[in-house]
């Protein structure tokens, strides 16, 4: 979800410098002269802007949209990622700059493509509902040319049986600690109409054809594909075999019975969910449990509690008083979704960090990508709960 972006705020955050370097780059001259405007005196700089034709606004409302997505420590660090795979270190360059703001602006202006992949670093790590499956550690994902255009006329062709897809276009980037190789696709979707105003102000509806976004992960030390895409499980299926086939090499989807997570060790009230002290986890609680009961009805029972430090027990105290174990064994039960919730320590003196999260058998998992998102990861591994 994009950081909510408010004109006058994002003015009043940004040096007066670089937002006279951004029109001046645009050509737009909004009538008055910078070196008499005061710092967060926006108020001249906004009234200006609603003067402008309504096509130029619109743009320049949508690129400081995006700078203001990474205004924000989140987006400094992602920003920091990609300048470090290029051996560009900011972080002294930064550390003088007086906010977020100012760094997101400055790279926008200094370095689009760094802030361009920075983007999709940030929108990575905000994404959850990512399905998993083992795939194979450490195989090649190609990146030429060639195996690119065959991923896109893949992906192409499984879309246009739905009536879209008629162009497709695939970015890629590397990320590290732990290495991923990220595959952004971006196929057309169904044309839709917008109902707006044109430049004269004229109501009216127009045609626009846009593109919707599915973005593959590829983590070789683990073996593990992450896709994130709409659809259901044939379809998702579909895309992780063109993936495995165009990018990975492979002849066909692997299929070797490793499940991505099984989750029947939380059934054990005694279970300490121990972590590494560089982790940093304070506490590591189980919120909700959903259990599928043989039989050929599809029941489901889901037993919930607000656990806590105070009452580490509760969920599965509530599962005993719920579940006559002598008709119903717990044995008998299979886990099929849990919540967890990690709370981590305090750093520099802020609230601590909380965490919360579901994992659904066979392969589904709302985490995310950023760092405590990857330190909860590594804990299903360490724990079993991730088997691949």
């Amino acid at each position: 979800m994009a950081r909510q972006y408010s004109a006058k705020t994002f003015l009043r955050n940004v040096p007066n410098a670089l937002l006279k370097a951004y029109f001046d780059r645009r050509g737009v001259d909004l009538g008055f002269k910078w070196d008499m405007l005061h710092e967060t005196d926006v108020n001249p700089i906004f009234v200006a802007m609603e003067g402008l034709a309504e096509g130029v606004r619109s743009e320049i409302d949508s690129d400081l949209s995006m700078i203001n997505d990474l205004a924000c420590e989140d987006g400094t660090l992602a920003i920091l990622e990609e300048a470090e795979l290029w051996n560009d270190d900011w972080s002294d360059l930064f550390g003088g700059m007086k906010n977020a703001y100012e760094r997101a602006m400055w790279t926008f202006l200094n370095n689009p493509k760094r802030f361009r992949v920075a983007g999709c670093f940030h929108e990575l790590d905000r994404c959850g509902g990512w399905r998993r499956r083992f795939v194979g550690n450490y195989l090649e994902s190609r990146s030429d040319e060639e195996s690119l255009a065959a991923f896109e006329e893949s992906l192409r062709l499984c879309y246009r049986r739905q009536g879209r897809g008629r162009f497709c276009h695939v970015d890629v980037y590397l990320r590290q600690n732990p290495e991923r190789r990220c595959y952004f696709a971006y196929p057309e979707d169904y044309a839709s109409t917008d109902i707006g105003y044109d430049d004269h102000g004229r109501f009216q509806h127009r045609a626009r054809r846009s593109a919707f976004e599915i973005i593959f992960v590829y983590r070789p030390e683990e073996g593990l594909l992450e896709l994130r895409a709409r659809g259901n499980r044939k379809q998702i299926a579909e895309l992780e075999e063109i993936f495995c086939k165009t990018i990975l090499g492979l002849v066909e989807l692997p299929d070797d019975g490793r499940v991505p997570f099984d989750l029947a060790v939380l059934k054990d009230a005694a279970f300490r969910f121990p972590t590494a002290p560089g982790d940093r986890v304070a506490s590591v609680h189980v919120r909700l449990l959903r259990f599928d009961v043989p039989g050929p009805l599809n029941r489901r029972i889901t037993v919930s509690a607000e656990t806590s430090d105070m009452a580490p027990r509760a969920l599965h105290e509530l599962l005993d008083d719920a579940i006559n174990q002598s008709r119903m064994p717990l044995s008998d039960l299979h886990v099929s979704q849990a919540r967890l919730r990690f709370t981590f320590e305090p750093t520099n003196g802020e609230r601590p960090k909380t965490l919360t999260f579901d994992v659904t058998y066979p392969d589904r998992c709302t985490l995310r990508d950023d760092a405590h998102d990857q330190v909860a990861k590594k804990c299903l591994r360490e724990w079993g709960i991730a088997r691949a």
